[in-house]
C-alpha cells in the first residue's frame, strides 16, 4: 500500500530573494524592481531573520508553494482545508469512483503505553475491505457515487493539491507538530516531511518555526477540565432543527443601507438613520443598488451566525471548502463517532440497497466500540468513521459570502445535503431581513440566466417561482 506523503512541486523563484526585497522596501529609497534587483541573494538570510523576530512576519508571504498531498486520508484532508489562507483542489468523491482507492491503516496506539496486537489492524484491514465493496454493491445497484460514498471510511485516501504562502504554511505545519494535529501519527508525519522541505528551499524562514509561531492549542483539554461536573450533556440525536439561527447583526437591512450612504455621501449615522427609517423606499432603493454592484463591501458589515445540526462528515468538506467564514468544528475525539447516520433518498427507496448501507454503519460501530473498549486512542478511531456519520458545527458568515454560498448551494446541480442547509438558512436570514436576502437564491433566480450551461437542471421556471415565494 503505497504510504502518505505530501511533495513541494513547485514555488516562488528565489523566495529568500523575495522575502529579503520585501523586507527592505519600507524602508528603502528606489523603486520596488530597482531593490529586488539591488538586494544580495548571497547575504539576505540575518536581515529575513531580524525583521522575521521584530513580528513582521508578513514579508514570508510573498514567498508562494504549490504541494501535492498524495494517499492522505480524508481526516487529514479534514485538518488541512481548515486552514483558510491557502487554495485547495481536491479528487472529488462525488464523480470518481473509489472502489479501489483503499484507506490508511493507523498504528492503534492503546492508552496504557505501546501498540495493540496485529489482530487490531488484521480486523480493520478487513472492516476497511468490507466498506469498499460494500461502496461498489451500491453502485452497481444503481445508488449514485455522491450517495455510495457516504459507507466510505475516514480512512480513505484522498489526493490534493495545495497552494499556500511561507506564512500559512508555517502555521499549518506548527499545528502538524505541536499543536491540534500532532496527536495524529499521520498529521505528524506529513508536517515532519513538509517542514524539511520547505527548509531546504527557504531555510531562514523555516528554521525559526517555533519562534514565529507561538500559543497554545489545547482548548478541548481545558473545556474538559472547567465543564466537569457542571452536567453539560450532547443533545438528543435527531431532535433539533437541521439550521438554527444562533444571532446575527441587528436590523441587517438598515445596516447595509446606513453604510452606503455614509460611505457615499458622508452624512452623519444619525442623519442616515432619520432618512432610511422615514422612507422605506429608499432603503430599498439603496440596498438594490448595493447587491447588484461586483464591489458589495457593505454587504460585510452584516454577520449571522449559525448551528448546522447533523451534518455529515462528507458535507463538512464541502462547507469548509468556503474559506470566507468563520467556522467552528468539533474535535472529532471528544465529538466522538455519532450513532446517527445520513440518509439518501436513493437509499431508502432501495430496499436492497438499504440494507447493505445500514450494515455498512453497523459494523462499523461495533468495531469502533469494541476498540473503545480494549483501550485504544481515540486518535486513532478517527479513521473508523464513516463518511455518513454526522456532526453539529457552528458558523458565522457575513453577507457578502452568505451571498456568495447560498447562490452557489441553493442550486439544483449543488450536492443535495448541503443544498438542504443552504435553503434552510436562506429561510433563516430572509426572516431578519427581507429586503436585503429576498433577493438571493441560485443563479437562475439572482441573474436570470443559468450559470451551468449544458449541466443545467432545466427548471429555471421552477427554480424562480419557488424562491420568489420563499418565506
Amino acid at each position: 500500500m503505497e504510504k502518505a506523503r505530501a511533495v513541494i512541486l513547485a514555488f516562488t523563484p528565489e523566495p529568500e530573494r523575495m522575502c529579503a526585497s520585501a523586507a527592505r522596501i519600507s524602508s528603502t529609497k528606489g523603486a520596488a524592481t530597482e531593490i529586488y534587483e539591488n538586494t544580495d541573494r548571497t547575504n539576505i538570510g540575518p536581515l529575513i531573520k531580524r525583521v522575521v523576530a521584530l513580528g513582521h512576519v508578513t514579508i514570508t508571504e510573498h514567498a508562494v508553494f504549490n504541494i501535492a498531498f498524495e494517499n492522505v486520508s480524508a481526516f487529514f484532508e479534514q485538518f488541512l482545508i481548515e486552514f483558510r489562507l491557502a487554495a485547495y483542489t481536491i479528487k472529488s468523491r462525488r464523480y470518481v469512483d473509489y472502489s479501489e482507492m483503499g484507506g490508511l491503516a493507523p498504528e492503534f496506539r492503546l492508552k496504557k503505553g505501546g501498540v495493540a496486537d496485529a489482530s487490531f489492524a488484521d480486523r480493520f484491514e478487513a472492516l476497511s475491505s468490507e466498506l469498499f465493496e460494500d461502496y461498489h454493491k451500491l453502485l452497481e445497484a444503481g445508488v449514485p457515487k455522491e450517495d455510495a460514498r457516504f459507507v466510505l471510511p475516514y480512512c480513505l485516501r484522498s489526493h490534493i493539491y495545495c497552494t499556500v504562502n511561507a506564512r500559512e504554511l508555517l502555521h499549518i505545519l506548527h499545528s502538524c507538530l505541536h499543536g491540534r494535529g500532532a496527536a495524529y501519527p499521520e498529521i505528524r508525519q506529513i508536517g515532519e516531511s513538509l517542514l524539511a522541505q520547505a527548509k531546504e528551499i527557504l531555510p531562514d524562514v523555516f528554521d525559526d518555526i517555533d519562534k514565529v509561531e507561538k500559543g497554545r492549542e489545547d482548548k478541548e483539554v481545558r473545556l474538559r477540565e472547567l465543564l466537569a461536573g457542571k452536567g453539560v450533556q450532547r443533545r438528543a440525536e435527531g431532535d433539533s432543527a437541521l439550521v438554527e439561527l444562533l444571532t446575527h447583526s441587528g436590523e441587517p437591512d438598515l445596516m447595509v443601507a446606513v453604510s452606503a450612504l455614509v460611505s457615499h455621501s458622508g452624512c452623519s449615522s444619525a442623519d442616515a438613520l432619520t432618512l432610511l427609517k422615514d422612507d422605506e423606499s429608499l432603503t430599498a432603493g439603496v440596498i438594490d443598488i448595493v447587491t447588484s454592484d461586483r464591489r458589495r463591501r457593505e454587504l460585510e458589515q452584516v454577520n449571522v451566525t449559525f448551528r448546522l445540526n447533523d451534518m455529515s462528515l462528507s458535507c463538512l468538506t464541502h462547507l469548509a471548502r468556503h474559506r470566507i467564514q468563520s467556522l467552528v468544528v468539533p474535535s472529532f475525539t471528544e465529538f466522538g463517532k455519532s450513532r446517527t447516520c445520513v440518509m439518501p433518498e436513493t437509499i431508502t427507496e432501495n430496499e436492497a440497497a438499504k440494507e447493505i448501507y445500514m450494515g455498512c454503519f453497523e459494523k462499523s460501530m461495533d468495531l469502533y466500540e469494541s476498540f473503545l473498549d480494549a483501550g485504544v486512542m481515540e486518535e486513532d478511531l478517527v479513521y473508523l468513521y464513516l463518511s455518513g456519520n454526522v456532526m453539529d458545527v457552528v458558523t458565522t458568515m457575513n453577507g457578502r459570502e452568505l451571498y456568495h454560498f447560498l447562490k452557489l448551494r441553493c442550486c439544483d446541480r449543488a450536492q443535495w445535503e448541503i443544498r438542504n442547509y443552504a435553503v434552510g438558512m436562506l429561510s433563516a436570514v430572509r426572516g431578519i431581513s427581507p429586503v436585503l436576502f429576498g433577493k438571493v437564491g441560485p443563479g437562475c433566480f439572482m441573474d436570470g440566466v443559468c450559470p451551468e450551461g449544458k449541466m443545467s437542471c432545466g427548471k429555471q421556471v421552477e427554480m424562480k417561482q419557488l424562491f420568489s415565494n420563499m418565506q
